[in-house]
Formats: C-alpha cells, sequence, structure tokens
C-alpha cells in the first residue's frame, strides 16, 4: 500500500528489563507498513539502564529518545504526544508486543472511514509463548473489505454497553479482548490539539481507564476484530508486588471513574460492581493481604475499617449492588457483609 499518514509510536519507559524492550522495539521494526517515529521517553531510569536506551536507539533516525525526571506514566504519555509529528498516534509498553500488521490494517481503516480512534484486540503472551509470538512471515493482513466486516462502530446507543466492557467484562473475540488501557488503540491526532484528551496527572492507578471514558464521551471510535497488541502476563508487574499505598490510590481512582459513569444507569452500575470487587482484591492482594504488610494494630484497625466503612468500598453489600452484581460476586459480596470475605481470600490467594 502506498505509505503516507506516519504513525507516532509512544512508548514510555523506566528502568525494566532491556531484552523485552528490544522485543518491543523490534515488534515495531517489523511492521508491514514502515512510515513511523517511536517516541521513547525516559521516565526518570537509574543510570545504567539510560545508558541502555541510548544504545538501543542509537543512531536510528526512526526513534526519538527523550530522557526526562520522573513524573509518571501519564506525564511522560502527555509529553510525548505534544512532541509528536505523525498524523497516527498508538502507544505500546516496553514489555508488550505488536503485531507486524496492525499499522498497515490501522491505516486502511482510517483511511476509508471518518472514525477518530479504533480500538483492535489484544492477546496475552507468557515468557513460554514468546518464541512463538508472529512474525511479519506469518501474518497476512486483512484486505480492506474483509477489515471493514470485521468492525463495530460504538453509536450512542451501545455507549452504555461499551462503558460497561471496559471497566467491567470485556469484550472478546476470536481469543482476544478489547483492553481497557492503551493497547490496541490507533487514534488520529487531531483528538489532542489544544491538549485535549491527554491523561489524568495525579492518578497512578487505572489513568488508562480513565482516559478511555473520557474518549468513549467525545470521539467515533471503531471497534476492530483483530489482533493488534500482545500483552506480557508479567508476574513482576506492580498488579503483583507489594504496594503499602495502594489503597488511598485506589480510593482515588474509583472516585474519578465512579464521576464519568451515567448516574442511575444499570448496564454501567452492574459493570461497576464487578469493577469494584476486582479492585477490593487487587487492594487485599498487593497491600492489605500482602505477606510484606506489616503494619501497626491501631493502623491495620483502620486499614480495615475503611475498607468496610468509606467509599467507595461501602456500596459493596448494598441492596443495590446485590441487585445488580454477577452471581459469583454476590457471594463475595455476602462474605463481605459477614466479615469473612478477606478470611475467604486468605485461603485462595
Amino acid at each position: 500500500m502506498t505509505e503516507q499518514e506516519m504513525i507516532s509510536v509512544i512508548l514510555p519507559v523506566r528502568d525494566g528489563d532491556g531484552a523485552l524492550l528490544r522485543l518491543a522495539l523490534e515488534s515495531v521494526r517489523g511492521q508491514t507498513y514502515q512510515n513511523y517515529e517511536i517516541l521513547l521517553v525516559d521516565d526518570g531510569s537509574e543510570a545504567a539502564f539510560a545508558e541502555q536506551l541510548d544504545g538501543l536507539a542509537g543512531d536510528n533516525a526512526r526513534i526519538r529518545l527523550f530522557h526526562r525526571e520522573n513524573s509518571g506514566v501519564s506525564a511522560a504519555r502527555n509529553f510525548a504526544l505534544g512532541e509528536a509529528k505523525g498524523e497516527i498516534i498508538t502507544f505500546l509498553d516496553a514489555d508488550d508486543v505488536l503485531s507486524p500488521v496492525c499499522f498497515e490494517e490501522a491505516v486502511s481503516l482510517l483511511r476509508n472511514s471518518d472514525a477518530d480512534a479504533l480500538w483492535g484486540e489484544t492477546r496475552f503472551f507468557t515468557d513460554a509463548e514468546r518464541s512463538g509470538l508472529p512474525s511479519p512471515e506469518s501474518v497476512k493482513a486483512f484486505s480492506p473489505e474483509e477489515l471493514e466486516k470485521r468492525t463495530i462502530p460504538l453509536t450512542e446507543e451501545r455507549l452504555p454497553q461499551s462503558v460497561a466492557e471496559l471497566i467491567g467484562e470485556p469484550l472478546r473475540f476470536e481469543g482476544g479482548y478489547i483492553n481497557r488501557g492503551i493497547a490496541a488503540r490507533f487514534l488520529r491526532r487531531e483528538l489532542f490539539a489544544g491538549g485535549m484528551h491527554r491523561f489524568p496527572l495525579g492518578i497512578r492507578l487505572y489513568e488508562d481507564t480513565i482516559w478511555n471514558l473520557e474518549l468513549l464521551q467525545s470521539a467515533r471510535i471503531v471497534l476492530v476484530k483483530s489482533i493488534w497488541y500482545y500483552y506480557y502476563d508479567n508476574s513482576a508487574s506492580a498488579s503483583n508486588r507489594f504496594q503499602p499505598e495502594l489503597r488511598t490510590e485506589m480510593e482515588a481512582s474509583l472516585r474519578r471513574i465512579r464521576e464519568q459513569l451515567a448516574p442511575g444507569n444499570p448496564t454501567e452500575y452492574a459493570a461497576y460492581t464487578r469493577f469494584l470487587m476486582d479492585s477490593l482484591r487487587y487492594v487485599y492482594r498487593c497491600c492489605c493481604g500482602h505477606p510484606a504488610w506489616m503494619p501497626a494494630p491501631q493502623e491495620r484497625r483502620d486499614a480495615f475499617r475503611a475498607l468496610y466503612r468509606e467509599e467507595p468500598w461501602r456500596e459493596i453489600g448494598t441492596r443495590r449492588y446485590l441487585r445488580f452484581s454477577a452471581k459469583r460476586d454476590r457471594q463475595k459480596a455476602l462474605l463481605y457483609r459477614l466479615h469473612l470475605l478477606f478470611a475467604f481470600w486468605r485461603r485462595k490467594i
């Protein structure tokens, strides 16, 4: 296909695994569509890793490396949005991989539609599966006609369901799913004009979910049934390690998310109940139930009192929650009301 539109790939990184980062960069270099730039944003890495980044960028004119003081992933992405030169923006995390045909398919769809943004599918991969990731030779792009048949425009009527899929049970097709983060997003640069649609600052958790919810309210989005992004299931990720401040940080994020939901919409509320229970389990696994959590007795009492009596957690177990939640979460909610849920998780986690 004729290559005209440039794609800007925004890739923030702070320390991490150099081998995984090389794999991520190779997935960009191996694209069947070759008009791209990579904005590699070093968000305050240690000196040794920063030197690795210098070596990876080298004299490759397609990679624009920026060394910055640590300010968080949202600030790093926002900075790169201001520097991007491409007509199309996409995002990549430093331990993930792109499908070799995603640029070609995304450009084809955007050329032939009035969509502002495309959301493709994501698939997990593990260390054992790393060698089996697709190569440019093993994957053939869908034709424009085939791609058109594999799209779902997000209409205003479908908006509550789309919100529900974003924060609750994700939409799945043919082995992939629509990620609630930045994965498999291709967006026209015009969406970001005048500082619009930036990632929220001061929020460390679910910042990309908040960003997606804002996009749903104002952008013309099309879902695409094609695997564009491979998400690395990393056992060392933040979602598995001890995070002593997780509860208070989570509460701030959940308040932002709740504000973006339509008041009284049962579809969105049902998804929120799923999201709230997942978040509570996350708090328990990485904070209040983690072996490294050894607070003073009063601090322990205060933490568990907050998890039962303060927003957003006290919503769990209310009549409304029990009415709209899924069966599996209703059972957990009853355990929660009886103050037995954490004891149950202690045996399971």
